[in-house]
């Protein structure tokens, strides 16, 4: 049997974030260029047997989350992490319905604005970073989610 490790951001959701665990979130992919999130259509769909709006927004706002959430987890390696990540707006766009199961991307931000992140983290002690996320179905976006997430220490 082929052992599967699953990533450090996918068990955090499944413990801190009890919708994450009943909605079935998991990484699909996180590398350097973005982090795809997935969860299954049968636990998000609504009456018309399409994926639920509150969960397309949801999934792409944790895409965001993670985003936000394994900066903070590299910024800090090997230090006990103090900073607490909040979203602080958001805007939705809704495209089309999806049909089948959810697929959240967020791309990784600019080297630039990573910098002047944590540059203001650093100086202040808070810093924001606005990310968009996509839910997106054969290669087709179907949600936007735009947010602005806030890390304090």
């Amino acid at each position: 049997m082929k052992s599967v490790k699953v990533p450090a951001f996918e068990l955090f959701l499944h413990e801190m974030i009890p919708l994450a665990k009943a909605m079935g979130v998991g990484v699909e992919v996180s590398d350097d260029r973005a982090l795809v999130l997935i969860a299954p259509k049968e636990q998000n769909k609504n009456s018309l047997n399409t994926a639920f709006g509150g969960s397309l927004v949801s999934i792409a706002t944790l895409a965001g989350y993670g985003v936000v959430w394994e900066l903070m987890k590299h910024a800090d390696a090997g230090e006990k992490a103090e900073w607490r990540i909040v979203v602080k707006e958001s805007r939705a766009a809704y495209r089309r319905p999806v049909l089948g199961d959810l697929r959240a991307i967020c791309e990784r931000p600019a080297k630039a604005a990573v910098e002047e992140f944590k540059a203001a983290l650093d100086r202040y002690g808070k810093a924001k970073l606005k990310l968009k996320a996509s839910v997106v179905e054969n290669g087709n976006v179907a949600v936007d989610v735009t947010a602005a997430f806030v890390v304090s220490r």
